[in-house]
């Protein structure tokens, strides 16, 4: 008969095995993605010249659902200003010289942060779901330049908690990322007359992809989608803009290659929180 000592380490390391087959099955464990698949598109360009974020004052610290730090001359709110992506690895900074996210950001208030692309799919979140896409803080950081024919750079932050103890934030990342990706990948079907076109590798530990989409006011809406996980947090940076049906927004679409801007946005989560 087993002892209480190895039984208590049987149960541990079944749970550290679940956790492990978790982090497989979500693509969350690297911090560097290395996926060339979005270098083949046209308007992608080099490695933008500076992709960090300053350091958060505590590195580590772990936001809290009614937090009041921040850093870097950041608002007040519970996502640390440093774990924002930096201004110059968004897509078209080039053209519009973004100011940095974490200045403008906001914490997100409601029941549950609608990520961009399941708004613009008209994927709405289930009740029961509701938990995934709150967490213990949210926020999100919007900068438009010029208007609805002009790109638009909005970043969502989802924290879950501290993945390390328990398997139960590493759990609700995967599932709010997996929900993200999925509403995304099955726009045509959400919403009639959308097209979807996938650039990232499955096996990529980032998600990217371009959706066309028809606007309820006869215009077209086109949505540049990125998405990660890590550090207990969903990150999504949708960039879009809105022009007349058949028209192409007023500026021309630039952007580093696609595992450059997923580095951009894990890099500032794996610096800024912890069990990254």
């Amino acid at each position: 008969m087993p002892s209480a000592r190895n039984g208590h380490l049987i149960n541990r390391q079944l749970t550290v095995t679940t956790a492990v087959a978790l982090l497989c099955v979500g693509a969350l464990s690297a911090c560097g993605p290395n996926d060339d698949k979005g270098g083949q598109d046209a308007g992608k360009t080099a490695a933008p010249t500076a992709t960090g974020t300053a350091a958060p004052a505590t590195t580590g610290a772990a936001p809290t659902a009614t937090g009041t730090g921040g850093t870097g001359g950041a608002p007040k709110g519970s996502i640390p200003a440093a774990a924002w992506m930096s201004a110059r690895s968004i897509p078209m900074d080039e053209t519009y010289h973004w100011a940095e996210l974490a200045r403008v950001a906001k914490p997100v208030t409601g029941d549950a942060a609608t990520f961009k692309g399941m708004e613009l799919c008209h994927t709405p979140v289930a009740k029961d779901d509701a938990w995934l896409f709150t967490g213990k803080a949210a926020a999100r950081a919007a900068l438009n330049e010029g208007g609805a024919e002009h790109w638009t750079a909005q970043q969502t932050l989802v924290y879950h908690g501290d993945p390390r103890p328990s398997s139960g934030a590493k759990q609700a990342t995967n599932l709010a990322y997996a929900h993200l990706v999925e509403a995304v990948k099955n726009c045509g079907q959400s919403l009639p007359g959308a097209t979807v076109k996938v650039a990232s590798a499955d096996d990529a530990p980032y998600f990217a992809a371009t959706v066309t989409a028809p606007g309820p006011d006869g215009t077209t809406v086109t949505l540049h989608e990125y998405a990660v996980a890590a550090g207990g947090s969903v990150s999504e940076l949708a960039v879009f803009a809105r022009a007349k049906a058949g028209a192409q927004p007023k500026d021309a679409w630039k952007a580093p290659e696609d595992r450059y801007v997923g580095t951009g946005m894990t890099a500032p989560l794996c610096e800024a929180l912890p069990g990254c």
